[in-house]
Order: C-alpha cells, then sequence, then structure tokens
C-alpha cells in the first residue's frame, strides 16, 4: 500500500511542475493560464489517478495470499504514464529556460 501512495505523490509531484512550467512559459500572454490548462491538467490527474484507485481498492478489498496482477498492471501503467509526464516536464522546462537565456 506504501509503493500506491508514493506513486500517487510522485504524480501529483510531476503535475505541479508541469503547471508551473506551463505557466512560466505563457506568463507574457494575455489570459488565465488556468481556463486553458486546467482542463488538461485536471484530466492527466484523472487518467493518472483511476487506476491508482483502482489498485488501492484490490488491495484493501482483497485479502488473499498470491499474486496481485491488477495491482501489478496498475502501478506499472502509472509508473510508465509518470515516466511519460517527467519527458514532457523536461520539455516544457526546457522551452522554459531556452526562451530564459535567449532573451539575455
Amino acid at each position: 500500500m506504501l509503493y500506491i501512495f508514493i506513486t500517487w505523490l510522485i504524480l501529483i509531484l510531476m503535475l505541479i511542475l508541469l503547471a508551473q512550467g506551463i505557466q512560466k512559459i505563457s506568463k507574457d500572454r494575455e489570459g488565465s493560464n488556468f481556463k486553458r490548462w486546467g482542463g488538461w491538467l485536471i484530466g492527466l490527474f484523472v487518467v493518472g489517478s483511476v487506476p491508482l484507485g483502482y489498485a488501492l481498492y484490490t488491495e484493501l478489498r482483497g485479502g488473499y495470499i498470491g499474486a496481485n496482477i491488477g495491482l501489478g498492471l496498475a502501478l506499472f501503467f502509472t509508473w510508465g504514464y509518470c515516466a511519460l509526464l517527467l519527458c514532457v516536464i523536461l520539455i516544457v522546462w526546457g522551452r522554459y529556460w531556452y526562451k530564459s537565456n535567449k532573451s539575455r
């Protein structure tokens, strides 16, 4: 169960970093960032949290000893999803650092 909570915290941390990176890149544009990107960020959070919710449900409900394939698949999907989010975060922050160094 600890793996599920740690993975969930890592997912939230990555989404926060992504939101901050998007906010820094689009700082010069007009309009609210949450109006443009809020729906996407909530959608990304739901896509990453549903498998973790399923894993937590099966972990708490199941009292049998044995291999829990659903738990493994849910964590494997979420870890892959976190790796994909990490690549996107690195691209977003790389663009921000490139733009800030280019303007100097």
